[in-house]
């Protein structure tokens, strides 16, 4: 098949962005011809360009709406699309998802957008909320098949109508495996707990700190990874806190995996997700997981089973899980045990793929 993953931007190591590389480079490796066409002009990150796939940019497809840039954007993606020719094109993420899908239906193209959290999801502001609501809704009536990356996205959607039932499937975020066999966590004296994530208002790392500022006395040290513009707030309040000698700040990083294997509990605070890699990541590594309950969060982290929910009582959570080694264990194995389970990759690779195929057959009967 000849597939075309259209995003709205690559210049950032997010979800959607490494669920796209590693869709990509499988089906590229499985003898299909990929081409990945995203927004922007800025160079990809080392860690997302795979050298046997080609990426074309559309430098007018932009994140923040803007009406007029918004028609050129798809009046360019129209015909880079034309031009690739694809069997299929697979969408990503919210501003490429409304313009990729009003393309390809000029085209008559067959095309599928997967939705990786909704933009009218809860803890987004009302107004946006509503106004969101109304695009999907609209552009819901020429898509044939969304993916939702967990239940509770595709039952959000019908719950405010936004796509009929027959329209929507559920095809749960996978990620890949690359736990270190050889690593063993033993027992340590300073618990490492980790956060990966962009700092950004929607993620939370100040009221994770000022939940780790009530258990200063423990013995843990915090690492966040990720950069953004946040990121100089948190830094502060380290330092006016005195906390700078638990506190590392990593910035972007490219070895997410190592981090993983030295960590010990995983961390996400977050206003709004749909299903986080990044807590499947820490899943696939046998770690256990503190985490907001948004989203299809609670999908994946089972409340004391391999992990908490976050319920208002975050630093008393924290306080358990760095002072009880065994249940940090214990958590942790459920983890990897949930995550051989559920969230593979080759799972969900197998079922996207299946849906492409499907979607493909359906246009060649018309």
């Amino acid at each position: 098949m000849r597939i075309v993953q259209l995003i709205t931007h690559m210049n950032e190591l997010g979800g959607a962005q490494v669920h796209v590389r590693d869709l990509a480079k499988q089906l590229d490796k499985d003898g299909h011809t990929v081409t990945i066409l995203s927004g922007g002009s800025e160079i990809v990150p080392e860690d997302l360009v795979i050298p046997t796939v080609p990426f074309v940019q559309s430098k007018f497809l932009v994140r923040n709406i803007h009406p007029i840039k918004d028609f050129i954007a798809l009046l360019d993606l129209r015909q880079k699309i034309k031009k690739l020719r694809p069997d299929i094109v697979a969408i990503h993420s919210s501003k490429a998802g409304v313009l990729g899908r009003i393309a390809c239906w000029s085209l008559r193209i067959p095309f599928v957008f997967t939705a990786h959290g909704w933009s009218f999801t809860e803890g987004v502001e009302k107004k946006q909320q509503q106004f969101y609501r109304k695009i999907e809704k609209w552009t819901g009536k020429i898509s044939s098949t969304v993916i939702t990356v967990c239940d509770h996205d595709r039952n959000l959607a019908l719950k405010h109508e936004v796509l009929p039932f027959a329209k929507i499937k559920t095809i749960h975020n996978g990620v890949i495996d690359t736990k270190s066999t050889q690593f063993q966590r033993g027992m340590k004296e300073t618990v490492k707990i980790l956060m990966v994530a962009r700092f950004d208002k929607p993620k939370k790392q100040l009221e994770l700190l000022e939940a780790l500022l009530h258990v200063k006395d423990l013995n843990w040290h915090m690492i966040f990874a990720g950069d953004g513009s946040l990121k100089q707030r948190s830094a502060q309040f380290v330092q006016e806190k005195n906390l700078s000698h638990k506190v590392t700040f990593l910035g972007n990083h490219s070895n997410i995996s190592e981090l993983l294997n030295e960590a010990d509990i995983f961390v996400l605070t977050s206003s709004w997700e749909g299903l986080p890699l990044s807590i499947l990541e820490a899943m696939a590594h046998g770690l256990p997981i503190i985490a907001s309950n948004v989203g299809g969060v609670k999908e994946a982290v089972r409340d004391w089973k391999n992990g908490f929910l976050i319920h208002e009582n975050l630093s008393e959570q924290l306080s358990i899980l760095i002072e009880d080694a065994l249940l940090r264990e214990k958590m942790g194995e459920k983890s990897r045990e949930i995550y051989e389970a559920s969230f593979t990759f080759d799972n969900m690779y197998k079922k996207t793929l299946s849906t492409y195929y499907h979607l493909t057959e359906l246009e060649e009967k018309n």
